[in-house]
């Protein structure tokens, strides 16, 4: 008997089938990324119910286990149950719930570990779905009673991607997470978070990822010939931030300028479903940045950038009269500064001085020859920096990050974030500083990384005195954006809430 179906009309028929000669049906529904013994006695307390187990897996596009998650690949996860004799059939779901498939083959039980007795082990949200479809069909829920075992803290703890200095890191902040409820404080903070008025301003950026595949060196130039493949176009700069936080807060203002109106219709519908309040200025003499990156199609590996825009400033007195008249009624204010002229030094001094909270991100780099320094904001909130911008504004290039960012000026920047890539991140609040490992070793992209641990951390910035959560919630945002290629799809609240989760199994 093939174990393993891959229709649903297949799977409808046969356990049809059976329920005819008078079987009983057991269906369980899981990710079943890593199988170990406490599968095995849920599988056995499950079929105990009946004569038919049919198990359900999730299909790798709807695993929201959190970082690095699934380990194994759906067709790997078929393979493995097959193999398993209590098992008389798998399935994988192409769904985010069970709901479709318990409506396709009517069980008698559906069944689910003893984490799902609490509503706490529901962490996909998705059992009360689950429940309304078995109790359509006349079926019956149960869990089981087995000793609960976890996937994730197996993989966290004995496949870990983490260096082995790195799981001691992560053994204390489950300790510390006993005593300081990480998950109680973040939900805490969101409740707290999402009716304020925030304003991002910052430069609309359009990145355009041109694919090629390498053709190698012709024989009579020293040059790199390629083959164009196809591009797409993404919304970079400030935009990745707005999108990533349009789903946390519900008066969320963007203020920016533009040229061509084609650009400004294109911001607009980008954010049309979200929570957004679009203040865009068009300024006739302003160049909308593109910066068209050369990659290669089989690894992302980028070859070479062009970008077109001007490196001066744009003073507009529209965006410096708007900011003066209503940088008071925002409770905080979010600057994505790339160094292209819209944050120019009047705008700057207005922010420091008139600002209730105010968070910066500027980026020193080869787009404003290295001019954009953060000591151009004379006092902030937040500061957020990779490292190379922090050694250059600093002028040190020895001393150890640590020893620098406890020496950043506690009156000027309270609060302070240095993200290092491979090395993860150090957070400083007050004089006191917090470190986070880099959370994956498997990077896809990692431009926006740092942009999107910034925004995340700014929006808990002034709303806890946790600095481990705030550097946590960071370090998750950047490790999630990693694994995206460009901009092509943002981070919810939700998967760094699962992140989080799973982190701390």
């Amino acid at each position: 008997m093939k174990k393993v179906i891959l229709s649903k009309n297949l799977l409808r028929n046969k356990i049809t089938n059976l329920k005819r000669k008078g079987k009983k049906i057991v269906l369980v529904h899981g990710v079943f990324d890593l199988v170990h013994l406490g599968h095995i006695y849920y599988f056995q307390e499950a079929k105990s119910n009946g004569d038919i187990l049919v198990v359900s897996i999730t299909a790798d596009k709807f695993v929201n286990k959190g970082l690095n998650k699934p380990l194994f690949q759906e067709k790997e996860r078929l393979k493995f149950l097959s193999q398993l004799s209590l098992i008389d059939f798998v399935y994988c779901n192409d769904a985010k719930d069970a709901s479709g498939i318990i409506k396709l083959i009517k069980p008698n039980f559906y069944v689910k570990g003893p984490d799902y007795k609490k509503k706490e082990g529901d962490e996909a949200g998705n059992l009360g779905t689950e429940l309304k479809a078995i109790k359509k069909v006349k079926g019956k829920f149960l869990t089981t009673s087995n000793v609960q075992y976890s996937s994730t803290n197996i993989i966290n703890e004995k496949l870990s991607y983490f260096k082995s200095d790195d799981l001691d890191w992560l053994k204390k902040i489950k300790k510390d997470s006993t005593k300081m409820n990480y998950l109680f404080e973040f939900k805490k903070v969101l409740e707290k978070i999402k009716k304020q008025n925030v304003l991002i301003i910052g430069e609309i950026i359009f990145d355009e990822y041109n694919y090629v595949d390498p053709l190698g060196k012709p024989s009579k130039e020293n040059i790199l010939s390629v083959n164009f493949t196809n591009k797409e176009t993404f919304f970079g700069g400030c935009l990745p931030v707005v999108k990533n936080l349009s789903n946390i807060y519900k008066n969320l203002t963007l203020l920016s300028l533009y040229n061509k109106k084609s650009n400004f219709d294109k911001v607009s519908k980008f954010l049309r479903q979200d929570r957004v309040k679009l203040n865009l200025i068009r300024k006739k003499d302003y160049i909308d940045i593109f910066k068209r990156r050369y990659l290669n199609k089989k690894n992302f590996s980028k070859i070479f950038e062009v970008y077109n825009f001007k490196n001066k400033d744009f003073f507009d007195d529209r965006l410096f009269n708007y900011l003066k008249k209503n940088l008071k009624s925002f409770d905080k204010v979010i600057v994505c500064d790339f160094g292209h002229g819209l944050i120019n030094e009047k705008i700057t001094k207005l922010l420091s001085s008139k600002s209730k909270v105010l968070c910066a991100n500027i980026q020193t780099n080869s787009g404003n020859r290295g001019f954009n320094l953060f000591d151009k904001y004379k006092k902030l909130d937040f500061l957020c920096l990779d490292e190379p911008e922090l050694r250059l504004g600093v002028r040190d290039k020895e001393n150890k990050v640590e020893d620098i960012i406890k020496n950043l000026s506690v009156k000027k920047y309270k609060n302070a974030m240095i993200t290092r890539g491979v090395d993860g991140l150090n957070f400083k609040k007050d004089n006191k500083t917090t470190y986070v490992p880099a959370l994956t070793t498997k990077p896809l992209d990692t431009i926006g990384a740092g942009d999107a641990a910034y925004g995340f951390a700014s929006s808990f910035i002034n709303n806890t005195n946790s600095s481990k959560l705030i550097a946590l919630v960071a370090a998750i945002a950047g490790a999630l954006k990693v694994q995206i290629v460009g901009h092509s799809n943002f981070i919810k609240i939700e998967d760094i809430s699962r992140s989080l989760r799973s982190l701390l199994k």
